[in-house]
């Protein structure tokens, strides 16, 4: 044999190589379960909108579906406040374990920024973006006492009425105001902003005919359209909805190429390991493919989203900088 030819020197040389292997297979299932992180406790996250709107119906499909696949509890806890600040600053503060994750639309990422003196989180570094989960339009809905039936209507009225008609909207900065903000300005139109907490009570304000009119997720208005105590007046999307197809959009309506769609995506805070990260995505992004979960959202009028967090962080950095040049160029403060 001449595997230990060369003396003691060599079989020891030989004796460390073997040894060397030999550990390495005994860790190396060690490693690639420490890298396919699962949680092994109940994981929160935190919507932070009131209950019942597009974002906080969407979080429970999300966590529906994770439940099954995980085999432990996912909770949903709502944080509304300063158009999402309070619910995103809760998620900043929490341990980067994977336990606590933020579910959000792009309004806290990209615009809220812009209208906070002192932000209490730097949405760039202090959240780690995971994955989209979604996208839904928008349809533009007036209390019946307003009598208009068309955007086009509503225009012509302001006109007359400068500063007359109010509108709600889920918090200054948001998503919605910039929207009424941009279509003030294209229809050289002056209306009255009466800002809320969150969606929810904004949508409430307007059924009990205190505030005239209100942007708010088609699923979410569809009812209320239906029953009659609501006029639908346009939808954001490019394309017409299939809940109201007989519906113009806006930028049929005299606002041409105007597009009004949310985007949700869930982050984690500062942090959170690349590993936890990663495997989390993955699994978010099994969750977004199944058709129990598309099929969830296609009859809420939402539609599923897919990424990784790179492509998640390319998206949130490109429109928080085209928002900025939006808001200067509006002169909204």
């Amino acid at each position: 044999m001449k595997l230990f030819q060369g003396g003691k020197s060599a079989w020891r040389n030989g004796a460390t190589l073997i040894l060397a292997v030999a550990l390495a297979s005994v860790c190396a299932p060690s490693l690639a379960q420490k890298s396919a992180w699962t949680p092994e406790r109940s994981v929160r996250i935190v919507v932070p909108y009131a209950p019942s709107g597009a974002v906080d119906i969407t979080s429970r499909f999300l966590a529906k579906e994770l439940s099954d696949l995980w085999g432990l509890s996912v909770v949903i806890e709502n944080k509304p406040g300063a158009a999402g600040l309070i619910g995103a600053e809760t998620v900043v503060r929490a341990p980067g374990d994977g336990y606590t994750l933020l579910m959000t639309d792009d309004g806290v990422l990209v615009t809220m920024p812009y209208f906070q003196e002192k932000m209490p989180y730097d949405p760039m570094a202090d959240l780690v973006p995971v994955a989209m989960v979604g996208m839904f339009p928008y349809v533009l809905v007036s209390h019946t006492s307003l009598k208009v039936k068309s955007l086009q209507e509503v225009v012509a009225l302001a006109k007359t009425r400068p500063g007359a008609i109010n509108f709600a909207t889920n918090g200054v900065g948001g998503t919605h105001h910039l929207m009424w903000e941009r279509m003030q300005r294209a229809a050289g139109i002056k209306l009255n902003h009466i800002p809320f907490k969150s969606a929810a009570p904004a949508l409430q304000e307007v059924l009990a005919g205190r505030v005239s009119m209100v942007m708010t997720a088609v699923s979410t208005a569809f009812p209320y359209i239906k029953d009659g105590r609501l006029v639908p007046l346009a939808t954001g999307g490019l394309q017409r909805s299939a809940f109201l197809p007989q519906l113009p959009t806006i930028a049929e309506s005299g606002f041409p190429g105007f597009q009004v769609l949310s985007w949700m995506a869930v982050l984690a805070p500062k942090g959170t390991p690349p590993a936890v990260v990663a495997k989390i995505s993955a699994d978010l992004n099994r969750v977004t493919l199944s058709k129990s979960y598309q099929d969830s959202l296609a009859q809420r009028g939402s539609e599923s989203l897919t990424s990784t967090p790179q492509e998640l962080d390319k998206r949130i950095r490109t429109e928080y900088e085209r928002n900025g040049a939006l808001i200067k160029s509006l002169g909204i403060k």
